[in-house]
């Protein structure tokens, strides 16, 4: 079954019958959406329904898939339910995206042609927030070795005037 959400399918004859396709897809299995995990661990539910309106294919996406991410405040893992659906037109010619409902985003099929892995790993990069981080940030705990690193960092620190008001009043 994972080899079909891999390969390149038909988009038209997809279309035409009104497939549906569901899988769950490991999260390591996907190229694009890996280098923002924090762990690869675990599957996304994939649903894909397709038919045709106004004569052009069109694609129903779900998914839903906890995504393990790096919390940009504290670099710990911030975990993110992800339970998505859209509709994507299927297009051969990207100038006839522009004819079609501007509500629904066109996705390039070439040559009538799309791997499903494709399309599902493209919601879950649009659900993937540009700067992940906990949603309080109570959850940002410092590790050990971060706390020792800012205990270190407050050491260091000089206060090049901290004495400056004694040498004033003593110069009166």
């Amino acid at each position: 079954m994972l080899a079909d959400w891999s390969r390149p399918v038909d988009v038209d004859r997809l279309a035409d019958a009104g497939e549906l396709r569901e899988t769950d897809l490991p999260l390591a299995d996907m190229p694009r959406l890996v280098p923002a995990l924090a762990s690869t661990e675990g599957t996304a539910h994939c649903r894909i329904v397709f038919s045709r309106e106004r004569g052009q294919p069109m694609a129903e996406i779900s998914v839903e898939a906890r995504l393990g991410l790096r919390c940009q405040h504290c670099l710990q893992p911030v975990w993110l339910a992800v339970d998505d659906v859209s509709k994507v037109w299927l297009v051969t010619d990207p100038e006839r995206a522009e004819e079609l409902d501007p509500g629904i985003e066109p996705t390039l099929a070439p040559e009538g042609r799309i791997a499903l892995r494709d399309l599902a790993e493209e919601e879950l990069l649009l659900a993937v927030p540009l700067v992940p981080r906990h949603e309080d940030d109570t959850q940002c705990a410092p590790t050990e070795e971060q706390a020792a690193d800012r205990q270190q960092e407050e050491e260091v620190v000089q206060r090049p005037f901290a004495g400056l008001g004694e040498l004033l009043k003593r110069g009166r």
